[in-house]
């Protein structure tokens, strides 16, 4: 690297952290062991896996989704030696088994490097690794193969993914994909299961789930190699008090009385029947009552408030969805086939965990909570360092390799990032909120603002008074 160079990467921290945690997560040697094992029938010939991972990294984080740009901007580089077309085709024929495996292996390497968790759990939790699930539809594939122009209207989906995200980290860390876009949730959860195995220490499970999977087929699977579950169901799946335990009364955090219970889901001749214990919050100002079912029995070691204020964080995943597709490019689909749309769906989910990641050092620097940093606000800082370091560079200069071992790499991370602290990257917190208004549809599909604001509400156009 040149002078100049150096004084860039001195410029521009997190641009140069970003491509640290790049180098050390994906460096060549993983993304080679990763395509040999799971490459199918892919073959790498002028194009290399890792670059095509870096091309679509810069895609998503310089380019705001945009792959013909990436492309383009490669070429000149001299980091593209094939074909620009060939990175479309070889992303569409990538096996959702190497998404998986990308974001699994990736998320492995960077967990050590997180500064702090997430958030703390209750200390009843401690010996459980809290993981909650969903499934996440991906939307609006371009309908550019020949089996897709015929429709018009209408908007295809291009892949389905049930993720896993570990509360107390909060990171996305397995995923199992389908190519039909309208597969069930349930089907997929033996899949990801048999994935989280790899991610088990010494702690056990416990899976949190919506009422989707409150099948009886799922409790068994969750509850393998001494794991647990905490699932929201409806008042549709039969239930059987057990006469010799007496209901109990609480209270939770916002004054609203619960009842437990135990008792057994399933028919007495169903063989999935099973013992469990069941909570039930009233909720005045919903629709339903909130009821949650788990197998921790034990009202001594995990209280039933505990419990319900732990459900509450299952939306930390719906949030994690919604700054995936709206922040890191996810509503910008790459691809147009369902293999490669995974493939950038789990990038995107790594790109997120990568600046996650980030996020804990920097809530460290300005002696802050990681949920008062605003991950949208951070990584729009990251971007514009990035695109200064990809204009200003010198393109066949790269930034020193980063140390491979992971304690090394977390120390790097915090002397890169000491003091470093701005206070536009604290989130807004609503100071007075308000109940939400009830919305009223617009006769006809649309109006006139004036007449709206005006107060006008004539059903004949008006004459011109000039006429």
């Amino acid at each position: 690297m040149d002078e100049l160079d150096v004084r860039l990467l001195e410029r521009l921290p997190l641009a140069h952290c970003v491509l640290n945690l790049f180098d050390h997560v994906l460096d060549d040697g993983l993304c080679g062991e990763l395509f040999e094992a799971f490459r199918g029938r892919c073959y790498e010939d002028r194009l290399a896996f890792s670059t095509l991972v870096r091309i679509l990294r810069d895609a998503l984080v310089l380019h705001g989704g945009s792959a013909n740009r990436a492309i383009g901007r490669a070429v000149e580089a001299n980091r593209l030696e094939a074909a620009p077309s060939g990175v479309y085709r070889k992303l569409g024929h990538l096996p959702p088994a190497l998404s998986q495996a990308l974001l699994l292996r990736g998320t492995r390497r960077l967990a050590p490097l997180m500064h702090a968790p997430a958030r703390v759990l209750p200390a009843c939790f401690d010996e459980l690794d809290v993981i909650a699930i969903d499934g996440k539809k991906l939307k609006k594939a371009a309908k550019r193969l020949l089996a897709a122009r015929a429709y018009s209207t209408g908007s295809l989906l291009g892949g389905k993914l049930l993720v896993a995200l570990s509360v107390r980290a909060g990171l996305a860390v397995a995923m199992n994909a389908d190519e039909d876009g309208e597969r069930n949730d349930v089907p997929l959860v033996k899949g990801l299961l048999e994935q989280l195995k790899a991610l088990r220490a010494e702690r056990s499970f416990l899976f949190v789930a919506d009422r989707q999977f409150a099948d009886l087929n799922l409790p068994d699977l969750f509850t393998r190699d001494q794991n647990h579950f905490l699932l929201r169901c409806t008042k549709t799946l039969g239930f059987e008090a057990d006469p010799q335990r007496a209901a109990q009364e609480g209270v939770d955090e916002q004054g609203r009385p619960f009842t437990w219970q135990w008792g057994w889901i399933g028919s007495a001749r169903d063989p999935r029947r099973r013992y469990v214990r069941r909570i039930t919050l009233t909720r005045p100002d919903e629709k339903d009552d909130l009821i949650l079912i788990t197998d921790l029995l034990d009202e001594a070691a995990f209280p039933a408030a505990q419990l319900l204020a732990l459900y509450r964080l299952r939306w930390n995943i719906e949030e994690m969805f919604q700054q995936v597709t709206e922040v890191f490019a996810l509503a910008r689909l790459i691809g147009s086939s369902p293999r490669g749309i995974i493939f950038q769906g789990a990038l995107c989910l790594l790109i997120y965990n990568l600046t996650l990641a980030i996020k804990s050092h920097i809530a460290q620097a300005g002696k802050k909570e990681m949920e008062e940093v605003s991950t949208e606000n951070l990584f729009y800082d990251v971007k514009r360092e990035m695109i200064a370091w990809s204009v200003l560079s010198d393109p066949a200069n790269l930034p020193p390799p980063a140390p491979r071992d992971a304690a090394e790499m977390k120390q790097h991370l915090n002397q890169r990032m000491r003091g470093l602290w701005h206070a536009r990257w604290l989130k807004k917190k609503d100071k007075r909120p308000r109940k939400p208004r009830e919305r009223k549809p617009l006769p006809g599909g649309h109006g006139s603002l004036w007449k709206i604001i005006n107060g006008v509400n004539e059903s004949k156009t008006r004459v011109s008074e000039d006429c």
